[in-house]
């Protein structure tokens, strides 16, 4: 099924003309340039088109982690801003997906870049404590000052919460890391590469609450571009992969509201229901066969999974998800990428792919939720 014809879209859909990804990898001796580059010429070049026809270069990443006031003038060029409009945004690259989707949408422009970059200046050994301190600084200026409250703490309270009310026990946590990083290991983007159980998951490092460090995240580096164009451009582009045929956004609350502990995907459902109704989903368990979702801690996997309506019938992460792979701000398009290969490789048609920005837990994130089909 395809949806470049736009008469069966509740809108007109947005195509995918490239997409590419550098190495991912735990360490990377690239700088953010290098990284941008590379993975936008790998994607302008799949969609065949030159960088002087981008009208509109759109960047995800973030000066904390990578130590440069300026990355937006070392990246700029790089993803060939310098020849029309750019901007940077401080978020996840899903955001940056969602404002190029609205860009053409709008008729705005008819082709517009979006790349995620990730690569913290600091080693692999040191990451985690470096982005939890950062992470504790997030806290400081936007809500109440909490002592030591980060992203891992906040994760560890909601694991506590979920234990504590019967929905789920940490068996059954760590049963799922173990199946997500067992599913991811065979994948050439997983730095998660070995196979492991659930009592391995359950031996490994604590973290926090119930949590232990293979229940969180596999932490890694890398750029990934993202080409959308109008329906006027992609009949002249190479070899479209997919059409967007919605999207939604939305924001969590913060630590004034208990619902971050009682519903923390409250903001996945609501973008979810922008998504569906942009592109026309109205029974999510048959229209959609695969779905990429982010749940930065496994006490998350079943309430995203109920947010975004996903049922038995629908392959979730059949990447490994977030535990096989996580680039820090360019994990949306990493796993648009991930559903975009599904539709490619599988017999499935249609896909949601799901991510946020946990740079603060499940308090105050901002969720993308995107449709996409395939070709």
């Amino acid at each position: 099924m395809t949806r470049l014809n736009p008469s069966a879209a509740a809108i007109d859909p947005v195509p995918i003309l490239g997409l590419a990804t550098t190495d991912l990898v735990v360490e990377s001796d690239a700088i953010l340039d290098e990284l941008v580059f590379d993975a936008v010429s790998r994607a302008l070049k799949e969609a065949g088109i030159r960088k002087q026809e981008v009208d509109l270069s759109i960047t995800a990443s973030m000066d904390i982690y990578d130590g440069r006031s300026i990355s937006s003038g070392l990246t700029n060029a790089a993803s060939g801003g310098y020849l029309g409009q750019s901007y940077r945004l401080e978020g996840d690259a899903g955001q940056a997906i969602v404002a190029a989707a609205q860009t053409i949408a709008a008729n705005d422009a008819d082709v517009v870049v979006a790349v995620g970059v990730y690569n913290p200046e600091v080693s692999a050994a040191d990451r985690r404590a470096f982005v939890q301190q950062i992470s504790n600084y997030g806290f400081e200026p936007h809500f109440d000052r909490p002592v030591a409250l980060t992203s891992e703490v906040a994760f560890g309270m909601h694991a506590v919460h979920a234990l504590s009310h019967g929905h789920v026990d940490r068996e059954a946590l760590a049963a799922l890391s173990a199946e997500e990083i067992t599913r991811g290991a065979g994948s050439a983007r997983a730095v998660r590469s070995r196979a492991v159980s659930a009592a391995d998951v359950l031996a490994a490092d604590h973290i926090n609450g119930p949590l232990t460090e293979l229940m969180l995240p596999a932490d890694s580096t890398g750029a990934i571009a993202v080409v959308l164009g109008s329906l006027a451009r992609a009949r002249r582009s190479r070899n479209p992969r997919a059409v967007l045929t919605g999207w939604g956004q939305s924001t969590g609350d913060t630590t004034a509201s208990p619902s971050w502990l009682s519903d923390p995907a409250a903001p996945a459902r609501r973008a979810a229901s922008e998504a569906y109704r942009r592109a026309g989903v109205t029974d999510v368990a048959d229209q959609i066969q695969v779905a990429e979702v982010t749940a930065a801690s496994p006490a998350m996997h079943r309430p995203v999974l109920d947010a975004l309506e996903l049922g038995e019938s629908i392959t979730v992460n059949p990447s490994g998800g977030v535990r096989s792979s996580y680039p820090g701000v360019a994990n949306g398009a990493l796993r648009l990428l991930e559903v975009v290969h599904a539709l490619e490789d599988t017999d499935a048609t249609v896909g949601v792919s799901h991510s946020n920005d946990p740079l603060t837990g499940p308090i105050a994130d901002t969720t993308t939720v995107l449709v996409v089909e395939g070709i």
